[in-house]
């Protein structure tokens, strides 16, 4: 039987239980990782195990709000009693709320702010510290955004965030080379996924824009983590790797949709 380029690793992949993080999950499973499915849905965890074991991959999942301060340390002992330790860390898990720059309020912008960055770094932390100790030269990979890279309305909370994760990146890989842990970041454009909820003309625009006839799916986003997670990666650290269909690479038009933000949240 062929190895997987996962065979023998442990990880640990956060809001695996849909979208992006459930297809980078059932990719590592089938590349011969033991997964830790995380989300806060039991039946969509459960279900994301399921799928896994069915195809006779290993993984279990957990329940966890990241927003949590003891969130970290439950997940490392969930994985150190699971699967022995970590050795590779996707940081998937996302929450936003679509809001104009006027209405963004305080609560908004903190809430914002802890779920793409506050328990990004201190879960990558843990697991850092996990790593080193362990002696394990892991993988730590955040999912970013094209957003990090441009404004676009309606999102000022979340593009902001993500620019800070894009940079994040760059300034661990620096700290943490040394011990062998390579990080990097993965930034999708918009991408199709069972929980997109952005209205149809939104989602056209953003098509026209890329030099690649459809947008993306998460089927198409998973292989770049992969990529990155896998020890096809180990001569690169404090990168991003755009995953967008050629977006950025095309100068970004003044007036990307026609109609106004204000109608839709997500």
């Amino acid at each position: 039987m062929k190895a997987g380029r996962l065979d023998g690793k442990a990880a640990l992949i956060t809001g695996s239980s849909s979208g992006i993080g459930r297809e980078t999950a059932r990719l590592f499973a089938a590349e011969g990782a033991c997964v830790m499915i995380t989300g806060r849905s039991k039946e969509r965890c459960e279900a994301a195990v399921q799928d896994i074991r069915r195809k006779g991959g290993t993984a279990e999942y957990i329940l966890c709000d990241l927003y949590r301060e003891d969130a970290p340390g439950l997940l490392m002992e969930k994985m150190k009693a699971s699967f022995g330790g970590i050795d590779i860390l996707v940081n998937n898990a996302a929450w936003w709320k679509g809001e104009a720059f006027l209405s963004v309020t305080r609560e908004d912008f903190r809430k914002g702010f802890s779920a793409y960055l506050e328990s990004l770094y201190f879960l990558s932390q843990a697991a850092a510290k996990q790593m080193v100790e362990e002696k394990r030269a892991g993988k730590i990979v955040h999912i970013a955004s094209t957003a990090a890279y441009y404004g676009e309305r309606g999102m000022s909370v979340y593009c902001a965030a993500k620019a800070a994760v894009v940079n994040l990146t760059r300034a661990m890989a620096l700290e943490l080379g040394s011990y062998g842990i390579c990080v990097n970041a993965a930034a999708p454009g918009t991408t199709v996924t069972d929980s997109e909820k952005r209205p149809d003309y939104v989602l056209e625009s953003f098509r026209r824009m890329g030099a690649l006839p459809k947008l993306n799916t998460a089927e198409k986003i998973a292989p770049a983590v992969l990529f990155l997670s896998s020890s096809d990666s180990d001569g690169i650290t404090g990168e991003t790797l755009v995953v967008d269909g050629g977006c950025v690479q095309i100068r970004m038009p003044e007036k990307l949709y026609e109609e106004p933000m204000t109608d839709w949240k997500r």
